[in-house]
């Protein structure tokens, strides 16, 4: 009986113990260690299903009104401005840079950055540099912060959610340039309509935009520069070796997810039928980052896809030309809603360059001039 009284004492306490320490921690502590899919092996919601390509699609994606808050810098060429917009609802900040001799027809460059420590981030920090570029040629940029970062709204605590909002963040403020136009002034009402746009991107940026451009499906011109083109989740897995647990713990919530959910319905590389391009790519051989093989890989993965599109579109010819009626329909309604059109695209590597593509900045950024020049 004693026995057993002091085994009841030593787990009361331990109880307390454990309780008295999860205050301490805090809510947002915890949950960053607490894994929204629970332990492995137990069934959950699938919350992110949502969220898979194929449903992002018929996702209602909404105009939201771009305004200017305030001027981050006058230079010669074009005014920095801090921008404003509301993807899901919720406040985005970021840089747009405006011209100073505005084009007729304005056109509108789109810039995806890539990670940045959040202890020294600063609006514009990873476009910047690009965009200077393109608004010193008559392009309208605007490059959005992200959630977290410049005077956003906070980012979800659930790093999964926070991943897999960022091409509706992209898309929507897409669709605000097209359908509702960008104002030239600061103080001024009347907002500009943008004749085209485009994209360009960096690092991780380059699998938000090729998944933004997979869910749109529409032919907008980008560039990628050091693009992330791994397979999900491999192209995460491969980054968490700099958490502090050299990613056990990352590791152990991706097999999670995966005991749930099918991991090619998040993978840009298992939805190249959506892409349409024209697009441009550039991967400095030296890069540590994002390495360039993962571009190699890419590319091929494109020219199967063309390969593919020109076998269908070979045996509907054939079918047509044979007047074989049956066959013709059959392979109609295999191909129906199928964009057969090649995937246009330029690959370029360059056997010195980092991850920021030095010492060959200069071609890179000449190269993306001709590309928008000839495609926007």
């Amino acid at each position: 009986m004693k026995r057993f009284l002091l085994f009841a004492l030593i787990v009361v306490a331990s109880m307390a113990v454990g309780y008295l320490i999860g205050n301490q921690l805090g809510g947002k502590q915890v949950a960053e260690y607490l894994s929204p899919l629970g332990e492995l092996g137990q069934q959950q919601e699938r919350i992110y299903q949502p969220f898979t390509i194929e449903s992002l699609r018929e996702y209602p994606f909404l105009p939201r009104q771009i305004s200017i808050a305030k001027e981050i810098q006058d230079y010669p060429d074009y005014t920095a401005y801090e921008f404003t917009y509301a993807p899901l609802g919720k406040k985005m900040s970021g840089q747009l840079n405006l011209p100073k001799e505005m084009p007729a027809n304005p056109k509108a460059i789109v810039l995806v950055r890539g990670w940045a420590p959040l202890e020294t981030y600063y609006t514009g920090m990873g476009t910047k540099n690009a965009a200077a570029v393109f608004a010193q040629n008559g392009y309208i940029t605007l490059s959005p912060d992200f959630f977290g970062y410049g005077n956003s709204d906070p980012e979800p605590n659930d790093h999964w959610l926070a991943r897999f909002e960022k091409p509706i963040v992209v898309i929507e403020l897409i669709e605000s340039i097209r359908q509702l136009g960008v104002l030239l002034e600061p103080q001024s009402q009347v907002r500009t309509p943008i004749a085209s746009i485009g994209m360009w991107a960096h690092s991780n940026g380059g699998q938000i935009t090729l998944t933004s451009l997979e869910i749109l499906g529409k032919p907008i011109p980008a560039t990628l520069w050091a693009p992330v083109t791994a397979p999900f989740p491999y192209s995460v897995i491969f980054f968490s070796n700099e958490d502090y647990d050299e990613g056990k713990a990352f590791r152990k919530d991706v097999a999670a997810f995966e005991q749930t959910y099918d991991v090619f319905d998040f993978s840009l590389t298992q939805h190249l039928d959506l892409l349409h391009g024209p697009f441009q790519l550039h991967h400095g051989q030296r890069d540590t980052a994002a390495p360039y093989w993962w571009s190699d890989s890419f590319i091929n993965l494109v020219k199967n896809e063309n390969e593919r599109r020109q076998e269908l579109t070979d045996r509907l010819k054939a079918a047509e030309d044979t007047n074989n009626a049956t066959e013709a329909a059959q392979i109609r309604t295999e191909i129906a809603g199928q964009n057969l059109e090649p995937i246009e695209f330029e690959y370029f590597t360059y056997p010195n360059a980092d991850h920021n593509l030095v010492p060959d900045w200069n071609t890179a950024i000449s190269r993306d001039l001709e590309f928008f020049a000839e495609k926007l």
